[in-house]
């Protein structure tokens, strides 16, 4: 199956990429989905989460808190890795089983930190969604209702836009209308066809 690794930093419209290329029919799978499905209750990660962290990281329905607990991370390097040595294995191993089960052409799988965490390997190509980081907290803050001051700490804690255009295979510079956006989508769909077609089997 050909891979290709979307990415973004927050607020810059990976989703609603990810959305347009669905509409082509192009399986999209989102580590971030599957993050949450593992950490539920009855997932693979819950127990061994909820004995790392302890018992305050979990609301009153006995779900772990995913913003608590992002916050616990954000504010200690070492419990970050320790969540992302639980997490990680688990979900490459959910998205690869996914991404074997997938028939269309090639397939989408979307991953936040993708250059951060050093990933391009696992991917035929890469696709980054980047915008004006006026627009990304413009977006954030009527998404999710955070202040600035949130929004700038986050994308700081990310990596530059600038590396990660060098990274990137592609690049979609999402600050236009929706139009635009789904021209660029089209004309990448069609790219990557003939990539997939290219790949030997």
């Amino acid at each position: 199956m050909f891979r290709v690794g979307l990415t973004g930093g927050i607020g810059c419209g990976k989703s609603t990429v990810a959305s347009l290329f669905s509409k082509l029919g192009i399986n999209v799978i989102d580590t971030d989905v599957i993050a949450h499905q593992i950490m539920q209750p009855d997932g693979p990660a819950y127990e061994a989460i909820v004995d790392t962290f302890g018992d305050e990281i979990l609301t009153t329905e006995n779900t772990i808190n995913r913003k608590k607990l992002a916050k616990i991370i954000f504010h200690s390097a070492e419990k970050k890795t320790l969540l992302e040595d639980l997490l990680h294995p688990l979900i490459w191993l959910v998205t690869e089983q996914q991404a074997a089960a997938s028939c269309s052409p090639y397939c989408i799988i979307a991953v936040p930190l993708l250059f951060e965490g050093q990933h391009q390997s696992r991917f035929n190509t890469t696709l980054l969604i980047d915008c004006p980081e006026q627009e990304q907290i413009k977006r954030v803050k009527k998404r999710d209702n955070r202040s600035t001051g949130d929004i700038k700490a986050i994308i700081k804690n990310q990596m530059p836009a600038t590396e990660k255009i060098k990274l990137a295979d592609h690049v979609i510079i999402n600050s236009g209308d929706v139009n635009t956006l789904e021209n660029e989508v089209k004309h990448l769909h069609n790219k990557f066809l003939n990539l997939a077609a290219k790949r030997p089997l």
